[in-house]
């Protein structure tokens, strides 16, 4: 199931190419991507002094059980609960120019487009590409676009951002989040169904998920904190996750380059595995559930404050510990390359 987990991760983050488990690689791959999304948006700023800004509202009357897609590519996304049946969408657009003429012109440049048929609509900022910014004999562009949408919790809402970071709060409602560079943050929200950054934090407070979810980033960590779901999938390539006042009958958490901590109870019947490549994994277990468990550093120490009534295992240079806690209904996996594993009772 790591290896798995380890590939898929991977893949989704940075490519096929990263599925080689080759950290330099993917990071190479990464910074490729993130810098042909939006190089040429950010090349206008070294030549800005002035600034313009527009604003406007727009109402989507996508139904009881519609859906709203979010597509940006330089600026953030903030979604926040709302009452009724319809979504507002405020759209703040700010350009950087030469001058105030500059400046409106390149306002011109980016519309949003907003398309709405049949219980969906779809709000997304258009760059012009390089061949219509020759035709307006314009090479650099430096335009900002922020959504701020207030939408009911029976909507469901899929946000994408190149440049700019995501963030939900109070929203009961199924979201899915993904950002290229910037962080997506989820605030005392509900169903999500993934929540996604390649350079960036992933976190997510105060949240009980209706169901499973699904959490990685590529050059960041990724956060959970008093957070109740049925089954947590987690994932960083180099960044830490820690997982803080949790509770999940079924917890797969890993990292490639950095600590994997777990602070919650355990339920009967779960399942919790930890992996990390290059750190350390800390877990810190409440309640009275009882668990077996199999915690494995191939180097470095693994100590726990349990007695499982078992001695360590040093064959062929890797400590482990193997045993049973209590009734043993739980089962908790732990495993690390290159860290130490720490077990405590919280």
């Amino acid at each position: 199931m790591r290896t798995i987990l380890t590939v898929t991760l991977l893949a989704s983050l940075a490519g096929p190419a990263a599925a080689q488990d080759d950290r330099a690689h993917a990071t190479v791959v990464i910074r490729e991507a993130m810098a042909k999304a939006f190089r040429e948006v950010a090349a206008g700023q070294r030549q800005s002094s002035s600034e313009q800004g527009e604003r406007s509202t727009r109402t989507l009357r996508v139904g009881p059980n519609g859906e709203v897609q979010l597509t940006n590519i330089s600026g953030d996304i903030l979604i926040t609960r709302g009452s009724g049946n319809d979504v507002a969408v405020e759209i703040v657009k700010t350009a950087r120019g030469r001058d105030d003429a500059d400046a409106r012109e390149q306002l011109q440049l980016v519309p949003v487009e907003i398309t709405e048929r049949s219980g969906r609509a779809e709000v997304r900022a258009h760059y012009p590409s390089g061949d219509e910014r020759r035709r307006s004999n314009r090479r650099n562009l430096n335009v900002q676009v922020a959504f701020n949408v207030t939408a009911p919790d029976h909507i469901r809402i899929r946000a994408t951002s190149i440049s700019g970071s995501i963030t939900t709060r109070d929203f009961k409602g199924e979201i899915s989040a993904e950002s290229v560079s910037g962080n997506v943050r989820v605030s005392n929200g509900g169903r999500i169904a993934s929540a996604k950054s390649i350079s960036g934090n992933v976190e997510v407070v105060d949240t009980d998920i209706d169901g499973s979810f699904i959490a990685s980033s590529a050059s960041g960590s990724v956060l959970l904190r008093r957070v109740k779901a049925r089954q947590l999938t987690l994932g960083s390539i180099s960044g830490n996750v820690e997982l803080d006042d949790i509770e999940a009958r079924q917890v797969e958490a890993q990292s490639v380059s950095g600590n994997v901590k777990f602070a919650g109870p355990v339920s009967k019947g779960g399942r919790y595995e930890l992996n990390s490549h290059s750190g350390s994994i800390t877990a810190a277990l409440g309640g009275s559930t009882g668990f077996e468990i199999e915690a494995t550093s191939f180097s470095g120490a693994v100590r726990s404050d349990f007695s499982f009534g078992s001695t360590d295992n040093p064959s062929r240079g890797r400590r482990s510990i193997r045993g049973v806690y209590g009734d043993g209904s739980a089962v908790l996996e732990l495993t690390t390359f290159s860290g130490s594993i720490i077990i405590t009772k919280r």
